[in-house]
């Protein structure tokens, strides 16, 4: 009877269960949790790490450490070679070519394109993500919202905004380039002996790692602009030390290398700093010194972000991307900024960690960093944007080494001369026609131009064909009846 009874109130039970599960959404049943995202960006960081690189002696254990754990992108390139216009991409999704965003004094807000996509954080919190912002992720300026869809916009973005958002200091106690030399306010270094939270890149670290410590209901989209290695290329002074000086390598520049290229190359070389005064007042190696120093100071911050992520209750369930908005010469072509086509300024770093994805791997193929916006919506199983996204979800490649992409990766520049970058050759195209055409597996260093030859027209008839037939002109600077605060 007893075991009568007990068959009987199984029964029952298993029926309630199954009525139960029939009141569940049936999608609700095999969904899986949604992953959270940490979105790292890095201000002005080149190719002189030793994923990509291996500048001589550089230091940056904890971008080592994470490659351990995350995919590595060995060829990925900005969209535009400029803070501004290149974070602008990444946030819409959407290429200078569509939105006439080109360069730093291009306003935002002047382009009807960019106003009216959904920006990544945008689309995350109407997916129902908490969004944390800290640190430079948009670009910043003189008028802060020059850069930006407005304030009432930007306020409504985020659930958690805090942290510094401006200011790249502190420069340098004592100027250490000489105002006989012509340079940016911002083109000077030297290490820093107060204390670390005089950084905003160490404030924004902390407040990270503060909101890593702490739950939520709900996934988040988080997000950490690095303003080092950015000038001025300050960072305390043991990061300094790292680097000896009569250890420090500088770039290898070959011998009259501007003498076959374009005029406008050649202009485009010579700003803001120019290399041959720098040599003049033998500072060249205490600037890339002071390079290195900054971007072993970025992966200071960037380890205990990392660490903090490792130790959370969110370590298995986060995609964390990692990426820089563009690079930056340290000489190279005789040039000392970013504003260029070039390798070295358009080569950038792109990384990410999916969880239960490929580990320690790299990916060789071209892409962009267009190209996120897109991985972050296929990963996170997210609807569609209102708009076309300009670029193509990684996923494919991260999860088969061997999948192919045809298309160049392009970066933009102003008036619309464009670069682009396949796994053998770099084109350039400026804004008057004239080209630049580099064999990058034999002529790393882009030191002998080939465009012009007969023999390699073909060459740059296959990447004409990549050119969009319409580029958006540059939508310019702000405007005087402008009202940047209460839009």
């Amino acid at each position: 009877m007893k075991k009568l009874w007990s068959t009987v109130r199984k029964s029952e039970i298993n029926l309630i269960l199954f009525a139960c599960c029939l009141l569940i959404p049936f999608g609700a049943l095999f969904s899986q949790e949604k992953y959270n995202v940490l979105f790292i960006a890095i201000d002005d960081l080149n190719d002189y790490v030793s994923l990509l690189e291996d500048h001589p002696g550089i230091k940056t254990p904890n971008l080592d450490k994470f490659a351990k754990k995350a995919v590595t992108f060995t060829r990925a390139y900005t969209a535009a070679p400029v803070c501004n216009p290149s974070r602008a991409a990444v946030l819409t999704g959407l290429s200078p070519a569509a939105t006439g965003l080109y360069d730093n004094r291009d306003h935002f807000q002047n382009s009807e394109e960019a106003m009216a996509a959904t920006l990544i954080p945008e689309h995350f919190k109407e997916n129902g993500y908490i969004t944390m912002w800290s640190g430079k992720l948009f670009h910043t300026g003189g008028k802060q919202y020059f850069s930006r869809p407005g304030k009432q916009r930007m306020e409504k973005m985020w659930d958690d905004s805090q942290g510094h958002d401006g200011g790249y200091g502190p420069m340098p106690v004592k100027s250490n380039i000489p105002d006989s030399i012509r340079h940016p306010p911002l083109f000077d270094y030297g290490p820093w002996k107060g204390p670390d939270k005089d950084f905003p890149d160490v404030v924004n670290t902390d407040i990270t790692i503060d909101r890593l410590n702490q739950s939520y209901d709900s996934p988040f989209f988080m997000t950490l602009g690095l303003y080092r290695p950015h000038n001025p290329w300050t960072a305390p002074k043991r990061f300094f030390d790292m680097y000896p000086l009569d250890e420090v390598k500088v770039p290898e520049v070959f011998e009259n290398d501007l003498d076959d290229i374009p005029e406008i190359g050649k202009k485009w070389a010579e700003k803001p700093v120019n290399l041959d005064a720098l040599k003049s007042i033998n500072q060249w190696k205490p600037v890339v010194r002071s390079y290195l120093a900054a971007i072993s100071f970025m992966d200071y911050n960037l380890g205990r972000v990392l660490e903090a992520l490792e130790n959370s209750e969110y370590s298995d369930n986060t995609i964390v991307v990692l990426w820089a908005d563009h690079g930056f010469h340290m000489g190279e072509k005789e040039h000392f900024a970013k504003y260029a086509l070039w390798e070295k300024t358009t080569h950038t770093l792109l990384m990410a960690k999916i969880p239960d994805g490929p580990e320690g791997e790299r990916r060789d193929q071209p892409v962009n960093l267009l190209d996120m916006y897109p991985t972050l919506i296929d990963y996170c199983d997210l609807p569609g944007t209102p708009q076309k996204l300009s670029g193509r979800s990684l996923r494919p490649l991260i999860e088969d080494p061997g999948a192919l992409r045809e298309n160049p990766s392009i970066t933009y520049y102003i008036k619309g001369s464009l670069g682009m970058r396949s796994e053998k050759w770099r084109y350039i195209r400026y804004y008057d026609g004239t080209e630049e055409l580099y064999d990058s597996n034999e002529d790393p260093g882009e030191w002998k131009n080939l465009a012009g030859k007969p023999e390699y027209k073909n060459v740059i008839e296959g990447f004409s064909r990549w050119i969009p037939d319409k580029i958006k002109p540059d939508v310019g600077p702000i405007k005087s009846n402008q009202n940047e605060n209460n839009k």
